[in-house]
């Protein structure tokens, strides 16, 4: 993912058009089009304002990472994640995979982290690990189904396609255990 695939992403999330977004960051509909189109990039200062006007980090916006809002903008709607292999429960109304982890083959390859916008520290949105995922696939087919209870009115989801990790000293490496 990239910048221009996230702004296109948090701009349908908040149910924007190019041209609302344009008028916000006092930019042309061609400027938000062209950053969507990853034909060129906010500076900074846009950068910045693009964060505030989403209430996502820098990291957040700049990243490759892939994060899903739940529900409504005004963060209202939420769905609590129970994740049993790693003893975590979250109430959230945002979900945030990682980018690809490099490591061996038999570690894992992305992490699935949960948060809830209306809960932010001084640092910004808390988010909470919920759990590693063996491969592009099995996150994605999480993160559809997470999406899925959410939007039928279910108001707790129990993690399926998540994998146990051991945990190794040396070098802290990670491996799926079989």
């Amino acid at each position: 993912m990239n910048i221009g695939q996230n702004i296109l992403n948090l701009r349908k999330s908040a149910k924007l058009s190019q041209e609302q977004l344009a008028e916000k960051m006092g930019v042309t509909r061609q400027t938000i089009s062209n950053w969507e189109l990853d034909e060129s990039s906010p500076d900074l200062k846009q950068g910045k304002e693009l964060s505030k006007i989403f209430n996502v980090s820098l990291d957040d916006l700049t990243g490759d990472s892939t994060f899903e809002y739940l529900g409504k903008t005004d963060n209202e709607k939420k769905i609590t994640i129970i994740s049993p292999i790693e003893n975590v429960i979250v109430t959230c109304n945002k979900i945030q995979s990682s980018s690809k982890y490099k490591g061996g083959k038999d570690s894992p390859k992305y992490a699935l982290f949960g948060s809830d916008e209306n809960n932010n520290t001084v640092f910004g949105a808390n988010n909470t690990f919920l759990g590693w995922y063996e491969d592009k696939e099995q996150i994605s087919k999480e993160i559809m189904e997470i999406k899925e209870a959410f939007m039928s009115g279910t108001s707790l989801y129990e993690l399926k396609y998540n994998v146990e990790v051991k945990k190794q000293l040396m070098g802290m490496k990670l491996r799926i255990k079989k």
